[in-house]
This record gives C-alpha cells, sequence and structure tokens, in this order.
C-alpha cells in the first residue's frame, strides 16, 4: 500500500467525523449548561429579595395596626416589634413617636437576604394616614 492508495481511502472517514460532531455538540452542552446554572442563581436571588421586601411591607402595615390601636395612650413613646415562627424568615419593626408622628422602621428578612421600608405615619380622627414611604438600602 502506498501512501497515495491511503489518501484516497475513505473507509473510517464516518467514524471520524461523528467523533468531531459528538465532541463539539458535548462542548456546547456543558456551555449552555454553565449559562442556564448562572441564570438560574440569579432568579433565586431575585425571588428572595421579593419576599424579603413583601416580609417588610407586612411589618409596616402590623406597625400601621398598631399605631391605630396605641396612639391614643398617653404613655406612649416607642416600642419594636419581633414577627418570628417561619424557621429562619423574620421581620422586625421599630416604631418612634416623634412629636405627633410616627416612624416604623421593618425589617424583613429571607434566609440571608434582607430588606428595609421606611414609613412615617401621623394620627388624625380616622387612624393612622402615611405621609411619607421608602424603600432603604444598606
Amino acid at each position: 500500500m502506498t501512501v497515495r492508495h491511503l489518501l484516497r481511502e475513505e473507509r473510517g472517514m464516518a467514524l471520524g467525523l461523528a467523533i468531531i460532531m459528538v465532541v463539539l455538540i458535548g462542548v456546547m452542552g456543558a456551555g449552555l449548561l454553565t449559562f442556564v446554572a448562572t441564570d438560574m442563581q440569579a432568579v433565586v436571588e431575585v425571588n428572595r429579595g421579593e419576599q424579603a421586601f413583601e416580609l417588610a411591607e407586612a411589618g409596616i402595615e402590623v406597625a400601621k395596626a398598631h399605631i391605630a390601636e396605641d396612639s391614643g395612650s398617653s404613655g406612649w413613646s416607642s416600642g419594636e416589634l419581633h414577627m418570628d415562627g417561619m424557621s429562619e424568615n423574620s421581620v422586625t419593626v421599630t416604631i418612634d413617636n416623634r412629636e405627633g408622628t410616627f416612624e416604623a422602621v421593618s425589617t424583613g428578612q429571607y434566609g440571608e437576604t434582607k430588606r428595609k421600608i421606611e414609613a412615617t405615619f401621623s394620627v388624625e380622627d380616622g387612624g393612622p394616614k402615611l405621609l411619607s414611604w421608602r424603600e432603604l438600602y444598606e
């Protein structure tokens, strides 16, 4: 057999091409898997942030109800509320009385993620009225 004869021989060529295609598809699949895993982690972080924000928002609603109940009492100055019981998730609300207005700061924690909301209320005849509301970033 001469070299010229080997170059013209095509047996086994399909096997070589099949191996190259399998390797190429495997590399592309691994790259896609890495991209999907990173994207999935980002979605999980966003969901945790939303859950923590919703817990903080619920804390503001509880603070509003607490102010409505206790704003008329003469000895009320400030206080702190804790709402636990959700494994590692919790809400902490601090309420300060500042000369007729109440400032409530609610911190919601979902896992390791925290979100904080600050709201200011005034008390009128119909109950607490929201004056300002903002999300605090740490």
